[in-house]
């Protein structure tokens, strides 16, 4: 039965534990044992495999955890650790002698194992406050659930397993490694596409609006009966499609399906005259309209332009066709401003690696009854990136001779080269095949690579089954947006009064704080309680502000990121001291980045603000 201290402290810190464990105690179990060690100390074996297998040593479990601890010469470069088997502890009681300020989670796969550890041994012998989480089982689901939890901006983790548990549970480790491997691997991309693009993102929403407007929203506007149950195409701009041109001239030519190119492959097209349909276009970058510029240099006004709402907004300058928006949902403003019925319910298209993945959830949202994919290499083709017909002029239709590549399984079960940005479009197509499992879908791109979820077959063979006659509605495009101005008027005065405020708010939190740099410098720990509360409401109402929720929240992704980590630090701290010179650093910065964000606004907003008012 559990020691009393630690059914206290469970039930305090890691309630659903608790109660896994309560129910564990009321069954007979006997796979896990306690001895008495050569020296005296307890030592615990378990039936494992029909074989008894000790967990520390049956002679001197202290020592041997002395020497586990000895040998962790490489955790200088880590500040965090994940134990994996606690046992009876003794090495998790080593590890905080020697490091007695990093932080450590416990993952015991052996709910038994760790009833007997509390039976035993009182945790709160240990520096409790160290402890991040303890969790156990062995559902796949639910492991990968706490690897995402582990993952935090700034951690270095450690993996520590006990040494027969590297035998005994070596399926489970090897998945916890390779799922944090991969969690971190995604954080780190995502912050780096944060970082990347998050200015971005917000100044051309800013600068998009009035194009929004003034063009038609496809997801509510467009009539999908155009759409509902036809094919329709998504050219992308691999090697492949190269082999494809006379096909899609035929299918064009004869309305056999839509032709929606993504990206590049419009330069590809429009040189071999072949117009598409539409044209999807999303990247924020400034140099995302070189992607259409040989429309605008030709004056072709015959193919639409379906733009996302955070495309680089000089995509869009004197584009020369008809245009549609999509909302995108790095976009937060538009969302706010714009109300497309009573409810205010606005369609929002995912951002995603590529625009090949946003378009296929536009057209599976749009209804279509099959998506037929060209030109989606999503990996090297006799080493080119791009098909004939496109280049930027740097090489980089080429693949880099010095650049190691990985490699996967094409269409044929061929191994081919490909690289990390094509892979996780890969995998974010897999899933959104799976989402939209409705929809027939039929990769044609001879040579690139398998995407589960798809039947390959070449596109002559799919025109010969599925393409017999003629579906496109040229028309389809020709509406206008119905967006209300009322609400439009009303949320926009909503903006106003939370701009102004803003400023006034921010100006109390500096305040506050230079107030808690003097507390802690003249030592008057007695009065921090009440500034940190003063600070609290006011960060609280910051938050909450209209204006920071919809423009700067969205600047600063990689900011409120690593605010949140921090937030926690602050709130565990328990001296006074410590806590308000946390305050003043941390929380002080990220106050001087809103401003400095706010100042960055200003103009733009302004020019939108003249806008929307002269409507």
């Amino acid at each position: 039965m559990m020691l009393i201290e630690n059914r206290n402290y469970l039930r305090l810190n890691h309630r659903p534990l608790f109660n896994q464990l309560i129910e564990l105690e009321s069954q007979q179990t006997s796979h896990v044992i306690i001895e008495q060690a050569k020296n005296g100390s307890m030592t615990m074996k378990m039936n494992w495999q029909d074989k008894i297998s000790y967990i520390h040593s049956k002679y001197n479990p202290e020592n041997e955890a002395v020497r586990l601890i000895a040998n962790l010469k490489e955790l200088e470069q880590y500040n965090y650790v994940l134990f994996i088997g606690i046992g009876l502890g003794y090495h998790i009681e080593e590890f905080i002698k020697q490091y007695p300020s990093i932080t450590f989670s416990i993952y015991e796969p052996n709910k038994e194992v760790l009833l007997q550890f509390f039976a035993k041994k009182n945790i709160n012998d240990w520096s409790v406050q160290n402890i991040d989480t303890i969790f156990t089982g062995m559902d796949e689901k639910d492991l990968l659930g706490e690897v995402e939890k582990l993952n935090k901006v700034d951690r270095k983790i450690f993996i520590f397993p006990l040494p027969a548990y590297e035998n005994i549970y070596s399926e489970e480790i090897i998945l916890l490694m390779n799922s944090l491997k991969e969690t971190i691997k995604n954080e780190k991309n995502s912050l780096a596409v944060n970082a990347a693009f998050q200015t971005r993102w917000t100044l051309n929403a800013i600068k998009n609006f009035p194009y929004l407007l003034k063009t038609p929203n496809i997801l509510h506007d467009v009539d999908k009966a155009a759409f509902k149950e036809k094919p329709a195409i998504i050219v992308s701009a691999g090697p492949s499609l190269s082999d494809e041109f006379e096909n899609l001239r035929y299918i064009k030519d004869h309305g056999l399906a839509y032709i929606f190119a993504v990206g590049s492959a419009v330069n590809a097209l429009i040189k071999q005259e072949i117009y598409p349909d539409a044209v999807c276009t999303y990247d924020p970058q400034s140099i995302n309209y070189r992607v259409i510029q040989i429309i605008k240099d030709q004056e072709i006004k015959d193919v639409p332009l379906i733009f996302g709402s955070t495309v680089g907004y000089e995509t869009l300058e004197n584009y020369p066709g008809q245009m549609l928006h999509m909302i995108m949902s790095q976009d937060t403003i538009s969302p706010y401003l714009l109300n497309h019925d009573e409810d205010g319910k606005l369609s929002i298209l995912h951002d995603a690696p590529s625009i090949a993945v946003v378009t296929f959830e536009l057209l599976s949202k749009l209804g279509v009854g099959s998506i037929i994919l060209v030109g989606q290499n999503l990996a090297y083709l006799q080493n080119r990136h791009y098909a004939e017909g496109i280049s930027y002029g740097d090489g980089s239709e080429f693949l880099p001779s010095n650049r190691n590549t990985l490699t996967v399984k094409n269409v044929y079960g061929e191994e081919v080269a490909t690289n990390e940005g094509f892979n996780r479009m890969r995998s974010q197509l897999e899933a959104y095949i799976q989402m939209f499992s409705q929809v027939k879908v039929i990769n044609t791109t001879k040579g690139g690579a398998h995407i589960e979820g798809t039947e390959f077959m070449p596109l002559e063979k799919v025109m010969q089954l599925f393409l017999k006659g003629k579906v496109v509605n040229e028309d389809w495009y020709k509406v206008s947006n119905h967006y209300q101005e009322k609400y439009l008027s009303l949320h926009f005065k909503e903006i106003n009064a939370a701009y102004q405020k803003l400023e006034n708010i921010n100006d109390r939190m500096r305040a506050i704080l230079k107030n808690i740099d003097h507390l802690v410098k003249m030592n008057k720990v007695s009065n921090l309680e009440k500034e940190f509360n003063r600070f609290d409401k006011l960060f609280n109402k910051m938050k909450h502000n209209l204006f920071y929720k919809n423009f700067i929240q969205s600047l600063m992704k990689v900011q409120n990121k690593k605010m949140e980590d921090c937030f926690i630090k602050i709130r565990a701290e328990r001296n006074a001291t410590k806590k308000g010179e946390m305050v003043v650093q941390e929380l002080g910065k990220f106050i001087s980045d809103v401003q400095i964000h706010f100042e960055f606004l200003k103009p733009y907003f302004q020019e939108l603000n003249d806008y929307i008012y002269k409507i």
